[in-house]
């Protein structure tokens, strides 16, 4: 029988699940209760046994033999074994309920194509599910032990009204086709007197008979080839063997040569008493449901399913197609907008309906475009970034420029060179984007890196003066941008040219009057 709670836990409070917990029938505790006695009668008398009854020797023994146990008793793999196990029968349970057999189609199909108020046309109507609960009782007489005491002979089954006399004689407990075919026989001859309007409609009654038969079938099948023998015996060898070697295992030893030894003597071993719970218990959940068809508390109710198909098949071919309730306005038929109605209990309840969660986006509207005017507007947006990143550049490097010359004033607030003449420079950015730059010639130009020299490409010369006025400007911003390089630079000059005699004079005047340039840092 089945055991339902689902009322029970129809929300998260602790009060439901508790009462879950402490139910009985079909619960853990009915399950494990008299397996743990037996092992706790027998942990007790062991105890005792060695607390008072064991000589010295004996004693010592008994210790060895305890410890041993307890090092060595994981070693068995009962609970990865037994895990699978469950999870392999589950899913057969399943199965085997999904493949049960419910009528309520097959018939709802054959009553609906079946046409007419005849007495002939229900004769056929009731007749095609009579035969379908009929294939369902074969089958369950077969692999159910409730149903087979239920219907133990044929001549129950005739007593019941699921067969005449006439059938008996066909009939036999394994032949689970010959009802499907006489019901498949039922509806030819309703197609052939013209009940059945459309060969369509007879196809779909045959395959939905088919279908019926395999589910059923399916079952018996199932029944036939279980679980491996041999897998279900590990399991239950393997977790009793377990348990019984803990119950020397977990015995309190009173010496302390041993690593098995509690440090508080506890008498009754709680803990390992809700590991024989769970595990026991995890076990008699595949024992139970292995045979789903049995008389356990949550093996299926197949009498119950028996009694409901037949009841509800007789019931709607009855009915048949013409009866039908009258066709009336709804009490909604002057409503545009349909208001429901709630109770005034539950009225009050919060809904969340169904909501897309992108339609919960805020977006600004925008304007369609074709995907020509897409591209143009992509090539547009590239130009438009290129010229801002030189923007952006340009604003940087003046910046950057502008903190340095601040850098180079002394203390005095005049500057340490001379003003040079104004320069147009045409400097090539990493990003290829070249511009114009117009510069104080005040300002020293920018290097790449410490100790390397500016790099300047394309330098238009705008001034006037002569050539060594040009190698002057040159070599000096130079060895004011890094100090380090003042010799290597005085070196590369032109040793030919007798004008650089005066530059290189100057430079050295130049840095002997400023002592901290060694420690000035180029921004």
């Amino acid at each position: 029988m089945t055991v339902t709670y689902t009322i029970d836990v129809s929300n998260i409070h602790s009060t439901g699940f508790l009462k879950t917990i402490f139910r009985w029938k079909g619960s853990l505790w009915k399950l494990v209760w008299h397996e743990l006695i037996i092992w706790c009668v027998a942990y007790a008398i062991l105890s005792v046994c060695y607390r008072t009854a064991m000589s010295e020797e004996s004693r010592i023994i008994f210790e060895g033999v305890a410890s041993l146990c307890y090092k060595y008793g994981d070693f068995i793999p009962f609970s990865f074994m037994l895990g699978y196990y469950v999870t392999l029968v589950v899913g057969r349970w399943q199965t085997q309920f999904n493949a049960i057999g419910w009528v309520d189609k097959s018939v709802m199909l054959s009553s609906s194509y079946i046409r007419g108020r005849s007495e002939r046309a229900r004769i056929m109507r009731r007749g095609v599910a009579r035969h379908m609960c009929l294939l369902q009782i074969l089958v369950f007489r077969t692999i159910c032990v409730p149903v087979r005491k239920r219907f133990p002979t044929l001549d129950s089954l005739v007593a019941a009204g699921y067969i005449n006399e006439d059938e008996k004689g066909d009939l036999a407990d394994n032949k689970f086709w010959l009802p499907i075919k006489w019901a498949m026989n039922y509806v030819r001859m309703a197609r052939e007197e013209g009940l059945i309007t459309s060969d369509n409609a007879l196809q779909d009654i045959y395959l939905e008979l088919c279908t019926l038969r395999v589910q059923l079938l399916s079952l018996w099948l199932a029944d036939w080839v279980p679980v491996p023998l041999n897998y279900t015996q590990i399991i239950f060898i393997s977790v009793r063997t377990y348990f019984a070697v803990m119950i020397v295992g977990r015995q309190y030893l009173s010496h302390d040569r041993y690593a098995s030894r509690y440090p508080v003597d506890a008498y009754v071993p709680f803990l390992t008493m809700i590991q024989f719970v769970v595990y026991i218990g995890w076990m008699k959940v595949a024992e139970a449901l292995l045979n789903p068809f049995g008389s356990d508390d949550d093996d299926f109710e197949c009498n119950w399913i028996i009694d409901r198909n037949l009841k509800v098949a007789l019931a709607m071919a009855d009915m048949g197609t013409e009866l039908a309730p009258p066709l009336l306005k709804d009490a909604h038929w002057d409503e545009a907008d349909v208001t429901p109605y709630y109770t005034p209990d539950t009225v009050d309840h919060k809904q969340n309906g169904a909501v897309g969660s992108a339609s919960m986006m805020n977006l600004r509207p925008a304007e369609m475009v074709s995907v020509e005017k897409l591209d143009e507007i992509r090539r547009n947006s590239t130009l438009l970034v290129r010229v801002s990143t030189a923007l952006k550049s340009l604003r940087e490097s003046e910046s950057r420029e502008e903190i340095y010359s601040m850098s180079r004033r002394g203390s005095n607030g005049e500057t340490t060179r001379a003003s040079i003449r104004k320069r147009k420079w045409s400097i090539s950015s990493e990003t290829s984007v070249s511009s114009s730059i117009d510069m104080e010639a005040e300002k020293p130009r920018k290097g790449v890196g410490r100790g390397r020299r500016p790099i300047v490409r394309n330098y238009s010369d705008i001034v006037e003066d002569e050539d060594e006025h040009r190698h002057e400007d040159n070599y000096l911003a130079t060895i004011d941008e890094h100090p380090c390089q003042r010799r290597r630079v005085m070196s590369e000059g032109p040793k030919s040219d007798p004008k650089m005699a005066l530059v290189k004079s100057e430079s050295m005047r130049r840095v002997k009057s400023t002592p901290d340039l060694k420690t000035r840092r180029v921004l």
